[in-house]
């Protein structure tokens, strides 16, 4: 699962919301690293795991938030504010 603080001494890997879609989609990282996202949109957006273990809060214009991965797993996500909005964290050893 994720929690919401940054992996102390790694680069976090980006994933932009642009046009209402997360870019990429779907993201491999290794369990230990974190996720930025960052909103380019005008429109509010969060990322919510569909287990709804973790979830970025709402992101306005320009705002971002890190969870970090710490269990090895697929993790499927979704706006709450636009549920057509969807992507995947897989997360390996």
């Amino acid at each position: 699962m994720g929690s919401a603080l940054p992996a102390s001494g790694s680069t976090p890997v980006v994933v932009d919301i642009r046009s209402f879609v997360f870019e990429p989609a779907e993201i491999t990282i290794r369990a230990g690293e974190t996720i930025v996202w960052i909103n380019h949109d005008f429109a509010p957006h969060t990322a919510t795991d569909d287990e709804v273990n973790w979830d970025t809060g709402e992101l306005e214009k320009d705002a971002q938030a890190a969870i970090r991965f710490d269990t090895p797993g697929t993790y499927p996500y979704f706006c709450a504010y636009h549920p057509h909005m969807t992507g995947t964290v897989i997360v390996t050893a």
